[in-house]
């Protein structure tokens, strides 16, 4: 239990390392994207009008930055339990129950997974000699978005399953950021345990008051 204990923080920590990288690059594709399309309509109503040149790469660039959101994010969304989910059923059982019904449904999760990752690895494959119309780019840099969404999802289920089978999880409740424990000075234990001596002494003078 303490190996499965170890290797479960030592996969949290590297999923929270993987989450803040994630987040800034989604920033950076928000941010593009929607610069994207306000270029794209300020082309089409204004800056028609004064150049003749065409930005067809436009519509290339969100639609690229569109997926690879979608796909980056699906990890964080599973990791954090934003997903869409009924619990009618779930709420209605005891833990037993609730922890069958959680390996049943990592059992699902593995079999989309597969099948997820083997197709996207042949939609990858398939396009190696294709390249898009407008910025020429090789097909991997789109399909490729499926395929490691598929893999980010396969290591927070793998960090999810041992943090329950380890205990330190609930099934079905996301989990918190790994924090590393801070060691209070004894300065700081004399100041807690002064505060908690005067607090006690106040209990005591309201109990003999009441």
């Amino acid at each position: 239990m303490n190996v499965l204990k170890t290797i479960y923080h030592g996969g949290s920590k590297l999923s929270d390392m993987i989450e803040k990288i994630l987040k800034v690059i989604l920033v950076f594709l928000a941010f593009g994207c929607a610069f994207d399309l306000l270029l794209q309509v300020l082309y089409r109503f204004v800056l028609v009008h004064f150049v003749s040149f065409s930005l067809t790469w436009t519509n290339e660039i969100a639609q690229d930055f569109i997926v690879w959101m979608t796909y980056l994010a699906v990890g964080i969304c599973y990791k954090n339990n934003s997903m869409a989910a009924v619990n009618l059923v779930y709420d209605r059982l005891k833990p037993f129950p609730k922890f069958l019904l959680y390996l049943l449904t990592r059992v699902v999760v593995f079999i989309f997974l597969y099948f997820g990752i083997k197709y996207s690895w042949a939609s990858i494959l398939s396009v190696s000699n294709w390249t898009s119309p407008s910025l020429h780019l090789p097909g991997w840099i789109l399909y490729g978005a499926p395929f490691l969404g598929c893999l980010l999802i396969t290591f927070e289920v793998v960090v999810d399953i041992l943090g329950v089978l380890c205990g330190e999880l609930v099934p079905f409740v996301c989990r918190q950021p790994e924090m590393e424990e801070e060691e209070i000075s004894e300065e700081e234990q004399r100041v807690l345990a002064a505060m908690q001596r005067e607090l006690d002494a106040e209990d005591r003078t309201g109990e003999k008051e009441g």
